[in-house]
């Protein structure tokens, strides 16, 4: 199978691809690629799909052949997750593993007992690593990433999911009745806190918009563990591991 690389529309002129940065060296110095090799190409602003031929890989680029060209659309699972700022390299394995399981979105925030600031940078880092897991995932697209955003204004993007489900250490709803009751068609949220969880006055917030305030089982998860836990079950109940 081809491998496959991430570029955006300006990198392609007169049926020519120029393959720069990281995708660059993926191909010549980690995979050692060779000239009149193929490969497959998302382009992610027009959200294309390229088929080319390397046709010469010098120092600083790759220049590729445009064989075939078709637009694509990668199937919707209709799950996002919100997930609370996360403490030095476990936000990264979120992305990292959400990009994976197939989500469509992943929005951070604050709340109370967050302690982790944002930075700027930071999400560029995981637009990259969304991206890696692509290619070792076989997913066309990485995963859609929203900056962080304080709690008040993560309310208001929930308003726009018909089904949310907020995970909650002294919750006594079983997550298993309320998933498995989940509308695969419809959008669903799913939201984890911190490793300090939410507060009482964050849950009644959560109740009062219709979310659905679920346990985990008796073992308290680590905050990356509740978040991979419930997009796999859910990505499972949506069919997302069918043929």
């Amino acid at each position: 199978m081809a491998r496959r690389f991430f570029v955006n529309e300006n990198n392609i002129s007169n049926n020519k691809l120029k393959i720069t940065g990281q995708e660059h060296t993926h191909i010549s110095k980690v995979l050692r690629m060779k000239v009149g090799e193929k490969v497959f190409v998302t382009v992610l602003d027009t959200k294309q799909e390229l088929l080319c031929q390397i046709e010469t890989i010098s120092k600083n680029e790759t220049i590729c052949d445009i064989l075939d060209k078709t637009n694509i659309s990668e199937e919707k699972s209709n799950i996002t997750v919100f997930q609370a700022l996360l403490k030095g390299e476990h936000m990264d394995f979120v992305v990292l593993k959400l990009t994976e399981l197939g989500v469509d979105k992943l929005s951070t925030f604050s709340s109370k007992f967050v302690t982790q600031k944002y930075k700027n940078d930071k999400f560029s880092r995981y637009q990259k690593i969304s991206i890696e897991a692509c290619k070792q995932s076989g997913r066309k697209f990485p995963l859609n990433l929203e900056q962080s955003q304080n709690f008040e204004d993560m309310l208001e993007k929930l308003k726009n999911y018909s089904q949310i489900i907020v995970a909650y250490e002294n919750s006594t709803q079983p997550a298993k009745q309320i998933i498995q009751s989940l509308d695969k068609n419809q959008k669903t949220a799913v939201v984890i806190g911190s490793e300090g969880g939410f507060s009482l006055d964050e849950i009644e917030k959560f109740e009062k918009m219709g979310a659905k305030i679920v346990s985990l089982g008796k073992n308290i998860l680590r905050a990356e563990t509740a978040c991979l836990a419930v997009a796999s079950v859910i990505s499972y109940e949506f069919d997302k591991w069918g043929n």
